[in-house]
């Protein structure tokens, strides 16, 4: 019953240094407007000035966050054609690569930023992050001691030194490092997130002081609130459980995993089997696929003796995912 939905964290997200001028073309962006009037100004730009790789660079970059890869990836390969001499062009076209998850296309992009700008800590860095997801261990350290030697009060390169010590085997130096990068900057939200993580397992009350930094620093945070929430649930302090998902719910009423969680406590803690499958049907209304919350439909129908309606919930359960196996024994436990 603890195999409850977590989030998956993103290892890191680093931020796009767009303000840093690099050999080439000068860089601005300006992008604050609504998207429709937004994208329409940075196309009448690139009419009015057709040979300046900085419009299409800025249009690239609106339709980066707006997550349409193909069309900014067209529009950054424009800017380097016009001027393929500017680093920071390379390297935003290394992210669209990496969050469009062609990581061998990234590397090649960031290695090409740093061809052109040796000291561009952020390329340097994102090319130890691809070296730590093939597990080049020594790559990923020789790249984020090579940007700590250019930038010492780098807390990202820190955060990720610790993850390569972590998924490495050493934890101890791990959680060294990543208090390391919390002294650098006491503000920096994803460390105190995996410190709690990394002490959930170890220091309860560490980890729960991790998280509670985490959300001063951000307090409608939805993944610091579902940390919280999920930690309470794990150690049984259910009470506190429910505020934390009314929380989430209201800065996001599609939050299915929220719903899920909140049904979860219902149906353990309280055995209030009504409310949670209500609190179940609702993270299925934005999560239909959710086999997990069909199978405790069904465990709640059971334990109200509706055996019609387990049995209808523990099929649809396994017609999702037929190699659930908690959803089998259901059915195979009401048939008999």
């Amino acid at each position: 019953m603890k195999n409850i939905f977590f989030i998956i964290v993103i290892l890191l997200i680093y931020s796009c240094d767009t303000t840093k001028n690099n050999k080439g073309s000068s860089i601005t962006e300006n992008i604050g407007e609504s998207p429709n009037s937004a994208l329409d100004s940075l196309s009448q730009n690139i009419i009015n000035d057709p040979n300046n790789s900085n419009t299409y660079y800025q249009r690239g970059l609106f339709f980066y966050s707006e997550g349409e890869f193909d069309q900014a990836l067209n529009d950054i390969n424009r800017a380097l054609e016009v001027d393929s001499m500017v680093a920071q062009y390379h390297y935003i076209k290394g992210n669209i690569y990496y969050d469009d998850k062609r990581f061998k296309d990234a590397f090649t992009s960031y290695q090409k930023t740093i061809e052109l700008d040796e000291e561009h800590v952020n390329a340097i860095l994102k090319l130890s992050q691809i070296e730590l997801i093939l597990k080049n261990y020594d790559l990923a350290f020789e790249m984020v001691n090579k940007a700590l030697r250019l930038d010492p009060m780098n807390p990202v390169a820190y955060y990720l030194k610790g993850f390569i010590y972590l998924d490495s085997g050493d934890s101890t130096t791990a959680i060294s490092t990543f208090q390391t990068s919390i002294e650098v900057d006491p503000n920096y939200y994803d460390a105190y997130i995996i410190l709690g993580k990394v002490y959930s397992g170890i220091n309860p009350d560490f980890a729960e002081s991790y998280y509670k930094q985490a959300i001063e620093i951000q307090e409608n945070n939805i993944e610091a609130l579902y940390n919280m929430g999920v930690f309470y649930q794990d150690n049984d302090r259910y009470l506190e459980c429910y505020p934390i998902y009314d929380k989430i719910i209201a800065l996001d009423s599609s939050a299915y995993f929220a719903y899920y969680n909140k049904g979860y406590v219902l149906l353990v803690s309280d055995s209030s089997y009504t409310e949670a499958i209500d609190q179940f049907e609702r993270a299925l209304l934005f999560y239909p696929y959710y086999h997990q919350a069909y199978y405790n439909i069904g465990l709640c129908y059971e334990n109200l003796g509706d055996l019609k309606s387990a049995e209808k919930n523990y099929r649809k359960s396994l017609e999702i995912n037929p190699q659930f196996d908690l959803a089998a024994q259901g059915l195979s436990r009401i048939l008999e």
